[in-house]
């Protein structure tokens, strides 16, 4: 277990959501990035490993299985939207009854971590945005950066090969972290994500189109009103898809609405820098959730 508790499970609206708890105080959300379904690789909330149970020891921290994620249920009736996943992360914080809540989002769930703030304000304490090509300005270069995996799909090795081509150090890419993703891809539930996403077509049909709905939605609400709670942007310099230019895009974007923001830039990190720096992201992320008391 690398995250040094064992999963918990509860009923969101109807999707059994796997998730990790550990410790008391405040709330922490960790949203892990990543977009439904993939036969080469997967996001897995195991990334928050080295983050999840120091934080523990000072706050009350969740690591989720978002929707069709990990050990999570698919969305129901085929719906492989993003407005599918902002309500289940939303139903999770009701169904938790969370107040309060740090929201911390990576890549991909960064885009689900804003729009919270907008969609239930009362939960939402502050929010911390890393590496997103989803929610930063700019155009996103995953698909270029990622394209060529010289391994099988559903292997270990195409799995490791996509977190090293993540990485500024290949050191960090741990073989149970590898692991812990093969397993996902494993799983029944996730071939069928990725039948209805590649083999029915519905990542161009369904997904994509509501991604980019959400997306202007969430940028406009931002560059009119603020995100509206302390934010914390934080990147890693080195990263070749989200670049650190388009996080301090989004930074300006957030601190021309928003006194209290920060903008963080690790140097020799990619588009995971809690990871290659664990030690760094945890001590910011005390120092600025300790300010806000």
């Amino acid at each position: 277990m690398t995250m040094g508790v064992a999963p918990k499970w509860i009923d969101v609206d109807g999707v059994r959501t796997r998730y990790f708890e550990s410790g008391t105080g405040e709330p922490i959300l960790f949203l892990t990035g990543g977009h439904y379904g993939g036969s080469m690789f997967t996001s897995t909330v195991e990334t928050w490993d080295r983050n999840f149970p120091v934080l523990a020891r000072r706050y009350r921290v969740f690591a989720l299985d978002k929707l069709g994620f990990g050990h999570t249920d698919n969305p129901k009736e085929r719906d492989y939207t993003m407005r599918a996943l902002i309500d289940h992360v939303a139903g999770f914080l009701k169904a938790l009854d969370l107040e309060g809540v740090h929201v911390v989002g990576q890549s991909a769930g960064a885009l689900p971590a804003a729009a919270l703030a907008y969609r239930c304000p009362g939960r939402i304490r502050s929010c911390t945005f890393i590496n997103s090509s989803t929610l930063a300005p700019g155009v996103s270069l995953n698909e270029a950066v990622l394209a060529g995996c010289p391994h099988p799909p559903y292997s270990r090795e195409a799995q490791r090969w996509l977190f090293v081509q993540c990485a500024h150090d290949p050191a960090i890419v741990s073989d149970d972290f590898v692991e812990a993703g093969y397993e996902v891809m494993q799983l029944r539930k996730y071939r069928e994500c990725v039948q209805a996403m590649d083999g029915d077509g519905l990542k161009d049909t369904l997904y994509r189109p509501d991604l980019a709905r959400v997306k202007r939605e969430t940028m406009s609400w931002i560059t009119d009103a603020g995100v509206g709670r302390p934010t914390l942007v934080y990147w890693g310099c080195n990263d070749r898809a989200a670049t650190v230019e388009r996080g301090a895009a989004l930074y300006q974007m957030i601190a021309s609405r928003e006194n209290d923001a920060q903008f963080h830039v690790v140097n020799r990190a990619c588009h995971h820098p809690y990871r290659e720096h664990p030690e760094q992201f945890n001590e910011v992320m005390a120092n600025f959730l300790g300010a806000l008391r």
